[in-house]
């Protein structure tokens, strides 16, 4: 069961984990196949699971990945409308590295649930993309998630 739950009929609450997978100064983005909007991969968390066990199952579930190494970076507060709902989203970001070796390729590829387009985005040309929560946009420093000695708070409204 996901943690995530209806507040009414208006307004809705999830917890997420997402991971940043940088690669040749580009990063993985997800898109559904019905839509133009590009996420990272992840997604929302299952009762009585850790966050880090969130990202594994769906790294796992959406590529056969594991992961090597991993590192909180964000904790995010992230508040948007969606199909005329309210969400309040708990998001945890990490920085991960993959034990897999991988191509960060320009052509778009499918993982292995088929529900969505994953596509590396070099980092010079996030702003030519319809990404969520578009705070992301600004916030990705490939040496900083390196170096970063803190974890850190982001309130997002979008």
């Amino acid at each position: 069961m996901m943690v995530s739950f209806d507040v009414g009929d208006s307004q809705k609450f999830n917890l997420r984990a997402a991971c940043l997978i940088l690669k040749n100064n580009r990063i993985l983005f997800q898109r559904f196949n019905n839509s133009d909007w590009w996420f990272l991969p992840g997604g929302r968390v299952e009762m009585t699971e850790e966050t880090v066990q969130t990202i594994e199952r769906e790294l796992r579930e959406e590529y056969g990945w594991s992961i090597k190494d991993k590192k909180l970076v964000w904790i995010v507060e992230n508040f948007f409308r969606l199909d005329n709902r309210d969400f309040h989203e708990l998001g945890l970001y990490y920085y991960v590295q993959i034990n897999e070796e991988i191509e960060a390729t320009d052509e778009d590829f499918t993982g292995l649930e088929n529900i969505s387009a994953s596509r590396w985005i070099p980092v010079d040309e996030l702003d030519r993309y319809n990404i969520v929560p578009a705070f992301i946009k600004h916030e990705i420093d490939a040496e900083q998630l390196r170096t970063l000695k803190e974890i850190k708070h982001i309130v997002h409204r979008g």
